[in-house]
C-alpha cells in the first residue's frame, strides 16, 4: 500500500492461490460512531477466479470521494493488502480476498466510495472485451448532522451465482439495514469508472437466444425478462439463454423518513455488480415451503419450520440470510447450521427460532432470505437454487391506560397509565375523540387510523404517567363526552407507533354554557354569503340564579378555523339560531362562539354568564384532474364528525348549476373508513361545470344533544382538459358620423364606448364563464393591454378623451383558463375640419375679424349633413398663406404654439397688414382617429380678405 497512513490494518495472504481475476466485489461501509462521527471502517470483498494469472490488487485503487489521494482522488492498493481465502462452497476456483481500512471524512457531505481494479474476469458475454474493462464497485454515502452514525445496508448473500439455460433464475442480496431504514431496489449497469458505464448488453438481448428469443422464457410463452422487485429486491431472470458468464448490476437505495418534514431522504446508494454463470443442465429447481409473512408483538417467540423439496429427489441444502441472524440482542437461530445437503424425501427441514424483543421494534419488516440449493449428479449439470423472502414485522405493544376522570370544577380530563412495557420509546402520545369508538386494532395495526376520528392532543416523555387535558386552556366543551387512547412512539430510526391502547371515556361535561351545534353555510358568495349558527340552551345551569326567560345570546365571529383573528360581534338574539349575512363564504372560513346573557333576580341588567365552545364552518376544497375531481373537507368543531352509528357524510352535486337548492344528493362517504375525501370519477365531461357541497354529521357523544348536520360552502370546477372557454362574439356601439356631425358637439370633451358580447351558439368550448377580460389598444394592430375584468356581458368604457379605441375580449372559466382573444372591435372618431372663404379683419362690425376654423354659418357653405361649426378630433394643424406668385406670407403651426382653429388676423409673418385681395392657403391637418388611412388630410383653397 503506497499510502500506508490511511490503512489501520493490513492483511497478508497466507497459502494464496497463485492467480485471480475479479468476478464481482462488495464494499462494506461501517460507521465507527466515535469522535466527530466522520470515521468509517471500509471493507473490500473481492470474489476471484483462481484460474486467472492476474493477482488480487493488481492495478487497483480505492477512492473515498473526498479529493484525498492523488490527483484523481485515488489510493493505490497492492496485492499484499489482501487476505485471500478459498471458497469452494461458492464454486470451483472461487476465492474471497479481503481488505480492511478506516477513513475519516473531512466534513459532512455526499461521498462516492469506490474500489477499482484493472481487469475483469475474461470472457464475460454481455460486456465487450471484458478482460480489458476495469471492474468498479461503489457506494454513494450521505453524511449529515442528522445521521452521523448511520449504518448502510448489509448484503449477506454473495454476489456470485449459477444459473441454468432455459430455467428461470432468482437471486436476492439478502440486504438489510441495521437501523431499520427502508430499502428499495432498481436495475443498473456495470461501470468501468466512477462515471463511465461499461459497454454492456442486457442479458435478455436477442443475441443470447439464437432461434428461441420469441419464446425464451421458462414457460416457452414469450420473450425472456430480466427485472428486480423494487420492494423485496428479488432479482428474476426468466430465463437465461446462451451458456457463459454474465455480469449484471443493481442498486440498493437506503431511505429514511425525516421527522421534521415527513419526507423520505436517500442516505446511501450501493451498486452491486455481480456475476452469473450460466451452464447447460437438465435439472429442475428445488422448492421451498416457507411461513406466510408474519407480524408479532415484541416479546413473542417465533418458532417455525421451513421445508425444502426437489422434484427429482436430489439432495438439498437450505440456507438462511438476513438481519435477524446478526442482531446484537436476541438474534435468531436455525438448525442445521451451517446448512448441509440432506435428502429431500421426506422434505428437508430447517428449524428457525427467534425470541423477539422490544429492541427489535421498527417500522420496516425484517426480511428472512431463504435459499435452497439442489445437488444433482454431474450428468444433470449445474446446481439450481430458489429464493424465498419471509417478512417478519415486530410491532410495539399498546400502552395500558388505567384511568380517565373528569375534573368538573376545572372542566378538565385527567388520565393515568401504567409504566410502558418496553423501556425504549421516545414519547407517549395522547389521542382524543368526542364520543366513543368501537375500534379494535387488527393483528398488525399500529397507531391511530385517521378515519376513526381521533386527534393527537398531546405528547409527553415516555417516563411520564399522567396527562391533564385542558383543551388548550379553553376547558372541555359543555355537553361533550370525551374518549381517550394512548400510543407509544419510537423515535428514528425505528420511527414507528405502537398498537393503540384501549379506550376510556369521561363525561358528558356539565352543560352550563350554550352548546353550539351548527355552523352551516347557507349561501356561498364573495359579498352576500351567509352562515347559520345554532346552539342549545344550557341544561345543567342553575335556572333559579339565571332565569331561562331572560336569556339572550351574543354571537361572535372570527377568521379561520380557530383563534380570535378579526373577532367581531356578529349579532345578538333571544333565539337559539342566528343567520350571519353579507360575508365572504366563497373565499374564507370563519369560527363562531356564543355568549349567554341572563338577568339574575334583583339584578338591574343582563350580565354575561358563560361562553360556548368555538366551532368553525365546514371548508370544502376540490382538486380537478383529467378524468376525476377530488373533494376534501375539514373543520375545527367541539363535536366529532365521525359518528359510528351514522358515519356517512353526504355529497351533493350540481351540473352547470351552483345553486344549492337545485343540487341533488349524489353520493355518501363513510368517513370512519375513508376519511374526509371523496373522488368523483363517474364519466365526467370536459365542457361541464361541476358544483359540490358536503353535508357533515357530528355528535357530542351525548344522547341529550341531537346529531348535528352542517353544510360546507359550494365549490365549482371543471375537469382538467385542453378545452378552453368560448371566445366571445363582441359588438360595439359604433358612432354614426353623419348623425354625430349634425349635432352641436363642440363642447364635448369626455367620451365613452359601450361593448356587448355573448358566447351563445358557439360549440366545442366552455360556456360557463367565471368572468371576462377586456383588453384595449389604440389601433387594431397595436399591442392590447388588460384594463378590466367583469362577470357581466356588457362593459362601458367611460371617461375617454375620444371614441377612438379598439377592444378584444376573452372569457375565463373557474379553473382560471382563458380563452383565445376575440377579433378586434374598434370605434373611431368623426373627424371634421372646414375653413371659410372670406374674412374682414379690422371691420367695425366686429364679425369675421380672423380667418378661423371655428366659423359662422354665414361665411361658409357647409354640407347639408353637417351642423357642427368647429374642428372635431383635430390633433395638429400646419397652416400656410401664399400670394398669387407663390410667396409665403404667413405660417401658423400647432407645433409652435399655433391654434387648432388657426385664428389668422390678416397680418403677414412680419406683422404688416395685407391689403384686400385673394390669397391662397394650405392646411395639413392630423386627426385623432384609429384608422391610419384617415389620420392626415391636406386642405387647399383660396381666401378673400376684405378691409
Amino acid at each position: 500500500m503506497k499510502h500506508a497512513v490511511l490503512f489501520c490494518l493490513f492483511f497478508f495472504s497466507v497459502g494464496l492461490v497463485n492467480a485471480t481475476h475479479v468476478r464481482s466485489a462488495d464494499l462494506k461501509i461501517e460507521p465507527l460512531c466515535s469522535g466527530n462521527g466522520l470515521t468509517y471502517r471500509i471493507t473490500v470483498l473481492l470474489y476471484l477466479n483462481n484460474g486467472s494469472s492476474s493477482p488480487a490488487g493488481g492495478d487497483a485503487y480505492l477512492n473515498f470521494g473526498d479529493r484525498s489521494g492523488d490527483a484523481n482522488g485515488d489510493f493505490e492498493v497492492s496485492t499484499a493488502d489482501f487476505l485471500t481465502t478459498p471458497r469452494n462452497d461458492l464454486g470451483e476456483n472461487i476465492s474471497i480476498a479481503t481488505l480492511v481500512t478506516t477513513h475519516t471524512f473531512p466534513d459532512t457531505g455526499t461521498y462516492v466510495i469506490s474500489y477499482r481494479e484493472g481487469d475483469r474476469s475474461t470472457g464475460i458475454l454481455n460486456i465487450f472485451d471484458s478482460e480489458d474493462v476495469d471492474y468498479i464497485t461503489f457506494v454513494e454515502l450521505v453524511i449529515d448532522a442528522n445521521n452521523l452514525c448511520n449504518r448502510i445496508p448489509v448484503l449477506p448473500v454473495p454476489p456470485l451465482d449459477r444459473a441454468c439455460t432455459q430455467v428461470a433464475f432468482y437471486h436476492s442480496s439478502g440486504a438489510y439495514d441495521e437501523d431499520g431504514d427502508s430499502l428499495s431496489y432498481e436495475l443498473s449497469v456495470p461501470f468501468q469508472s466512477r462515471s463511465l458505464p461499461a459497454q454492456y448488453t442486457s442479458p435478455v438481448d436477442a443475441r443470447f437466444y439464437p432461434n428461441i428469443f420469441p419464446i425464451g422464457n421458462e414457460e416457452d410463452t414469450g420473450q425472456p425478462t430480466f427485472d428486480i422487485d423494487p420492494l423485496s429486491g428479488l432479482l428474476t431472470w426468466n430465463a437465461p439463454g446462451r451458456v457463459g458468464e454474465y455480469n449484471i448490476a443493481f442498486k440498493i437505495i437506503e431511505w429514511r423518513k425525516e421527522a421534521t418534514t415527513g419526507f423520505y431522504k436517500i442516505l446511501s446508494t450501493t451498486v452491486r455488480d455481480m456475476q452469473i454463470v450460466v451452464e447447460p443442465c437438465v435439472n429442475k429447481k428445488p422448492y421451498l415451503i416457507v411461513p406466510l409473512d408474519t407480524c408479532v408483538v415484541a416479546g413473542t417467540l417465533i418458532h417455525k419450520t421451513i421445508f425444502g423439496t426437489d422434484p427429482e429427489n436430489h439432495p438439498v441444502k437450505i440456507e438462511v440470510f438476513g438481519q435477524t441472524l446478526d442482531l446484537n440482542v436476541s438474534p435468531a437461530t436455525f438448525t442445521p447450521n451451517p446448512g448441509t445437503f440432506v435428502p429431500s424425501a421426506p422434505p428437508a427441514e430447517l428449524d428457525y427460532q427467534w425470541q423477539t424483543d422490544c429492541a427489535h421494534i421498527r417500522s420496516q419488516p425484517y426480511q428472512v432470505v431463504l435459499k435452497i440449493t439442489d445437488s444433482p449428479p454431474s450428468s444433470s449439470g449445474a446446481k439450481l437454487v430458489r429464493f424465498k423472502i419471509w417478512n417478519i414485522k415486530v410491532i410495539a405493544p399498546p400502552p395500558v391506560l388505567q384511568t380517565a376522570q373528569l375534573d368538573i370544577a376545572k372542566s378538565q380530563g385527567v388520565l393515568t397509565w401504567d409504566t410502558y412495557t418496553c423501556g425504549n420509546p421516545g414519547t407517549i402520545q395522547i389521542w382524543r375523540k368526542v364520543g366513543p369508538s368501537d375500534y379494535e386494532p387488527g393483528s398488525c395495526a399500529i397507531g391511530v387510523p385517521r378515519s376513526i376520528g381521533y386527534n393527537l392532543i398531546g405528547t409527553v416523555p415516555a417516563t411520564q404517567l399522567t396527562f391533564t387535558d385542558t383543551n388548550a386552556g379553553l376547558g372541555l366543551s359543555p355537553g361533550a363526552r370525551y374518549c381517550y387512547r394512548l400510543v407509544a412512539y419510537f423515535d428514528s430510526p425505528a420511527a414507528t407507533p405502537s398498537i393503540v391502547s384501549t379506550e376510556l371515556c369521561i363525561g358528558p361535561v356539565q352543560a352550563d354554557a350554550p352548546i353550539i351545534t351548527h355552523v352551516s353555510v347557507i349561501e356561498t358568495d364573495v359579498a352576500d354569503g351567509s352562515i347559520q349558527v345554532s346552539w342549545r340552551t344550557p341544561f345543567n345551569i342553575n335556572f333559579n340564579q339565571f332565569p331561562k326567560q331572560t336569556y339572550e345570546y351574543e354571537v361572535y365571529r372570527a377568521d379561520d378555523f380557530i383563534g380570535e383573528t378579526n373577532i367581531i360581534k356578529a349579532g345578538r338574539t333571544a333565539d337559539t339560531t342566528f343567520l350571519d349575512q353579507t360575508i365572504n363564504t366563497h373565499e374564507r372560513v370563519f369560527n363562531y362562539r356564543v355568549v349567554l346573557y341572563a338577568q339574575p333576580p334583583l339584578a338591574t341588567e343582563k350580565i354575561p354568564v358563560d361562553t360556548s365552545a368555538v366551532a368553525s364552518s365546514e371548508r370544502l376544497s376540490v382538486t380537478p384532474d383529467e378524468d376525476f375531481i377530488t373533494l376534501a373537507w375539514r373543520d375545527s368543531v367541539p363535536w366529532s364528525n365521525v359518528v359510528q352509528s351514522r358515519p356517512y357524510h353526504r355529497i351533493y352535486r350540481g351540473i352547470d348549476d351552483s345553486n344549492p337548492a337545485n343540487m341533488e344528493l349524489y353520493d355518501s362517504v363513510n368517513v370512519s373508513l375513508d376519511g374526509y375525501v371523496y373522488v368523483d370519477d363517474n364519466a365526467l365531461e370536459d365542457d361541464l361545470e361541476y358544483s359540490y357541497y358536503v353535508l357533515t354529521r357530528g355528535t357530542y357523544g351525548n344522547p341529550a344533544i341531537k346529531l348535528q348536520e352542517n353544510a360546507s360552502q359550494v365549490v365549482s370546477t371543471y375537469t382538467v382538459s385542453d378545452l378552453k372557454p368560448c371566445t366571445p362574439r363582441v359588438t360595439i356601439n359604433s358612432i354614426n358620423c353623419q348623425e354625430y356631425l349634425q349635432e352641436n358637439n363642440c363642447a364635448q370633451t369626455v367620451f365613452s364606448n359601450t361593448l356587448r358580447w355573448s358566447v351563445k351558439g358557439i360549440d366545442d368550448c366552455r360556456k360557463n364563464i367565471q368572468h371576462y377580460n377586456i383588453y384595449v389598444a389604440s389601433q387594431a394592430d397595436a399591442t392590447f393591454v388588460l384594463v378590466a375584468s367583469t362577470p357581466d356581458t356588457v362593459y362601458v368604457d367611460a371617461g375617454l378623451p375620444s371614441f377612438a379605441r379598439c377592444y378584444k375580449i376573452s372569457a375565463v372559466d373557474k379553473l382560471g383558463t382563458e380563452s383565445v382573444l376575440s377579433e378586434a372591435s374598434c370605434n373611431d372618431n368623426c373627424p371634421f375640419f372646414m375653413l371659410p372663404n372670406v374674412f374682414t379683419p379690422g371691420a367695425e362690425d366686429g364679425a369675421n375679424d380672423t380667418f378661423s376654423a371655428n366659423f359662422d354659418a354665414e361665411v361658409v357653405a357647409a354640407p347639408e349633413d353637417v351642423t357642427i361649426r368647429c374642428p372635431r378630433f383635430v390633433e395638429q394643424v400646419n397652416f400656410e398663406v401664399y400670394n398669387r406668385w407663390g410667396e409665403q406670407l404667413y405660417v401658423s403651426s400647432t407645433n409652435n404654439g399655433g391654434s387648432l382653429h388657426i385664428e389668422w388676423n390678416g397680418l403677414d409673418k412680419k406683422g404688416r397688414e395685407l391689403s384686400s385681395g385673394v390669397y391662397y392657403y394650405t392646411a395639413a391637418v392630423r386627426f385623432n382617429v384609429a384608422d391610419p388611412n384617415k389620420q392626415v388630410k391636406e386642405y387647399r383653397g383660396w381666401i378673400k380678405l376684405i378691409r
